[in-house]
């Protein structure tokens, strides 16, 4: 297979990256639940977005399950299945739920919360969902965060959960690195795909190899990292398609970037 930053085997060595650098495994409720004086010196949360590709993330959960590692995987509605979720709690992966119901709502404050409780009713029939994280969509001009941050809105402890991925954790403590855009590096491709902290970001890298090494010489202390499954190839075939996808998503990105700017995320308590 042709070198590429987002191949099985390089997801492999960013797992054997991070052994090497001394990280602890954390997921994203295990981090939330804990008091920041008991957390690790040195940790670092893997999240994933199943935004579609079930099979890829199903594989992707296996390698880590090998490695001893836990990972969160937030599920769409469209991609949920109860059998794949199950697997997914088997392996010792935490599930949640990545939903989208203020975009799908077009704002409505109530319609959103009526629908994020059915969908979240329906994940708790089959797994143990302790924490949400947003879908971004970039063509909305409505961002889920939202649901959440506006005047009214319900809290997380109203349905029981322990919070959200990108609203609920300190991310000037903990260094995050998101595949978004088919590159790591912080930029215009990722138009919703923001923390709250992000400027005091002190570091950053373009690709997977540059962000392997970082992991093996320890240089942060506590990262995250967004991985979507879909985009981690196990063939040439399947490579050059998401190639071709990721560069048609970024062409809109970036047109969509000239005639509206990018949203930010409020913080919440």
């Amino acid at each position: 297979m042709i070198a590429d930053g987002f191949t099985t085997e390089a997801y492999v060595d960013l797992l054997d990256a991070a052994d090497d650098g001394g990280y602890e495994f954390l997921t994203v409720a295990d981090y939330l639940a804990t008091a920041p004086d008991d957390r690790p010196e040195r940790f670092l949360l893997l999240r994933h977005d199943v935004d579609r590709k079930v099979r890829n993330a199903a594989r992707m959960a296996r390698i880590e399950a090998d490695r001893d590692v836990e990972a969160t995987y937030y599920v769409r509605t469209g991609t949920f299945d109860p059998e794949f979720v199950r697997a997914l709690e088997s392996l010792g992966h935490e599930v949640g739920y990545h939903y989208e119901d203020y975009v799908r709502a077009d704002g409505d404050l109530d319609d959103a919360h009526d629908r994020f409780a059915r969908s979240l009713e329906l994940f708790r029939r089959y797994c143990d969902v302790r924490t949400v994280c947003m879908h971004g969509n970039p063509l909305s001009p409505h961002d889920n965060r939202d649901m959440w941050t506006v005047p009214d809105a319900p809290a997380f402890d109203a349905y029981g959960l322990l919070g959200e991925a990108y609203l609920s954790m300190d991310f000037v403590d903990v260094t995050y690195f998101s595949d978004t855009g088919r590159t790591w590096r912080d930029g215009a491709l990722k138009i919703k795909d923001h923390t709250v902290g992000d400027s005091a970001k002190a570091v950053s890298v373009d690709d997977t190899a540059e962000l392997a090494a970082l992991l093996r010489a320890g240089a942060v202390e506590r990262g995250c990292l967004l991985v979507h499954p879909e985009r981690w190839a196990d063939s040439m075939p399947e490579l050059l398609v998401e190639r071709t996808k990721d560069g048609a998503i970024n062409a809109v990105k970036r047109g969509l970037r000239l005639v509206r700017p990018p949203a930010t995320p409020s913080s919440t308590s």
